[in-house]
């Protein structure tokens, strides 16, 4: 039977995990889309399922399933798999094979080991797997892009990022995120990931070889890093180097209200392209000696990016829009989780480089296969 495409038909979606502490702003997300007819929860945890129940969700089916139902309804083509870490391979396998197209949390698993057979299961399905890595979404990550491309900045020599946030007392020291076993990894694998995959998107080189150095210095009872500082060489010869860590003393608890210091600037030979993402108009300023630009050699942009409820605010939506529309269209998945594998070989490229104070070659890095 040929499937109908996501603009003339709509469906539901299977929602697994509710405690992740990104399940709220993804299930808003599922809510604020025409094509989604309904939304069938699950959890392990009753109590936290029971909680969303009761609140006024229209979107959202009030008779319970197990995963196993979920994965047997024909009506449900997409979930949304918001697992710990450690777990969550073991739930994308098992939507795959049911084959159902699958979004998930970066960084998708506890390692790169444990995600290589979930990639394995979704390849052989022949199902999307979509990653909320949706900074690719995002309008002004889009610009920088095309400008890099346009040759403003000329041959890329270095990209400098940072990536910090409210420090590890004000997200609940006791969850899973700070526990290696469960998570994998601190600051890199939750958030820094965010840079390291918009790196590689906006000047389309893969990383070379990693040189870092990771520690736990909040003073909290957690066993992965709170700090981290990461050279990159890319492929194209350019250095790139980030910084990220649970830094800023002033904030509110919580993770979806954290204060943040971003930043993400691009230096060619023949200008600069520069990212303020968390200051107000989050202004990109562009210094360029190139064709055109000699007349106006340093231009400022400013943007109003339009908010909604959804995880991102509007280009978070249109993510999600996209890659259900993809889905249940047929068309061939535009990413099969090779991205998200890449991201997270590269921070355990970095930590094998913090253990050993050694360079490590990603060419050479292949723990994850073994």
């Amino acid at each position: 039977m040929v499937r109908e495409r996501w603009d003339v038909m709509k469906v539901k979606v299977g929602f697994l995990g509710v405690t992740h502490p990104h399940s709220g702003p993804h299930f808003r997300t599922l809510e604020l889309l025409d094509g989604v007819s309904g939304i069938v929860a699950w959890d392990e945890d009753e109590n936290a399922l029971g909680t969303l129940k009761s609140e006024d969700h229209a979107k959202l089916e009030s008779t319970a399933a197990t995963f196993d139902q979920i994965m047997e309804r024909e009506d449900i083509p997409v979930v949304v798999s918001l697992a710990a870490n450690d777990r969550n391979p073991d739930w994308i396998i098992r939507a795959a094979r049911a084959g159902k197209h699958i979004l998930t949390e970066k960084p998708v698993a506890a390692s790169s080991r444990d995600m290589a057979p979930a990639l394995d299961a979704v390849r052989s399905a022949g199902v999307h797997l979509g990653v909320y890595y949706t900074w690719r979404s995002n309008p002004i990550v889009n610009d920088i892009r095309t400008l890099i491309d346009e040759g403003v900045i000329g041959k890329l020599i270095s990209v400098e990022g940072r990536m910090v946030t409210s420090q590890v007392r004000f997200r609940d020291p006791s969850h899973w995120l700070f526990k290696k076993g469960i998570s994998g990894g601190g600051i890199l694998s939750w958030l820094a990931c965010h840079w390291i995959d918009a790196i590689r998107y906006i000047t389309r080189n893969e990383v070379a070889a990693v040189s870092a150095m990771v520690d736990t210095l909040n003073g909290q009872a957690i066993d992965v890093e709170d700090t981290a500082g990461m050279i990159m060489r890319l492929e194209g010869g350019a250095i790139a180097t980030l910084h990220a860590g649970y830094l800023l003393p002033i904030s509110t608890a919580g993770y979806l209200s954290g204060s943040y210091d971003t930043y993400l600037s691009f230096r060619g030979l023949e200008g600069n392209v520069t990212w303020y993402p968390t200051e107000e108009d989050r202004p990109v300023v562009v210094e360029s000696t190139s064709g055109a630009w000699k007349t106006t050699p340093r231009r400022e942009f400013k943007y109003v990016i339009a908010e909604t409820g959804a995880y991102g605010g509007q280009y978070g939506q249109d993510f999600v829009d996209r890659f259900i529309s993809s889905a249940t269209g047929g068309d061939p998945p535009s990413d099969d989780g090779e991205n998200a594998l890449r991201v997270l070989r590269i921070i355990e490229a970095a930590y094998r480089s913090s253990e050993t104070g050694r360079m490590v070659s990603l060419d050479q890095d292949r723990s994850g296969e073994d």
